[in-house]
């Protein structure tokens, strides 16, 4: 399956919708809880969030070949919303769970910091993978905020200390187009609405 109606820019090459997960449960006794596997679920006003952003790809479940989540009980809370609009099982990947924050830094003396390095680099991996196994169609990927700056930050090379500033508010959405492995335009980063590209 690829786009209904591509123009020659897009002939041959691949979309990715990048979703934030929703608003997640927050454990006040237990502050390093959103970084444990699996980790808390969604919230009431997470739950509500899946479902809305949900609704936003009925505009083009027909389109869509594909969806990709992380591990993490969040992520895939939502992907099973999205999921039912379009009516494909999410494919699970450990390698697109939450790092810390911490990689924006250059704290390289703290042994926090290299092994969130190293999620950071496992995803960058995962997502190549995924664009080689679906080159020219139409990706679904529900992520988390710093797995989805991680990767664009990465393919548009920019400095980690830059990426840090970026924001990925809950249920957003990132469509980004690849040719190949290779970042070939961004469409728009962090976006309450799904727009389909013309």
């Amino acid at each position: 399956m690829v786009l209904k109606n591509p123009n020659e820019r897009q002939k041959g090459k691949t979309l990715v919708f990048f979703v934030r997960h929703g608003d997640r449960l927050f454990i006040p006794e237990d502050k390093n809880a959103g970084m444990r596997a699996g980790g808390p679920g969604l919230s009431h006003l997470g739950k509500r969030q899946a479902k809305e952003v949900a609704k936003k790809f009925s505009k083009i479940k027909d389109q869509v070949d594909v969806l990709y989540c992380s591990s993490m009980n969040r992520a895939v809370e939502t992907a099973r919303e999205v999921s039912k609009t379009l009516n494909k099982k999410p494919i699970v990947k450990d390698e697109l769970c939450e790092f810390n924050h911490i990689v924006w830094t250059k704290k390289f003396y703290y042994l926090k910091y290299w092994k969130h390095l190293i999620k950071h680099k496992l995803s960058l991996r995962e997502l190549d993978k995924i664009l080689d196994k679906h080159n020219g169609r139409v990706i679904v990927i529900v992520a988390h905020g710093n797995v989805i700056k991680g990767l664009i930050g990465k393919k548009m090379h920019l400095p980690f200390e830059q990426l840090g500033k970026f924001d990925h508010g809950n249920c957003y959405i990132t469509l980004a187009r690849f040719k190949g492995i290779k970042l070939d335009y961004l469409y728009y980063f962090n976006s309450k609405e799904l727009v389909m590209p013309q």
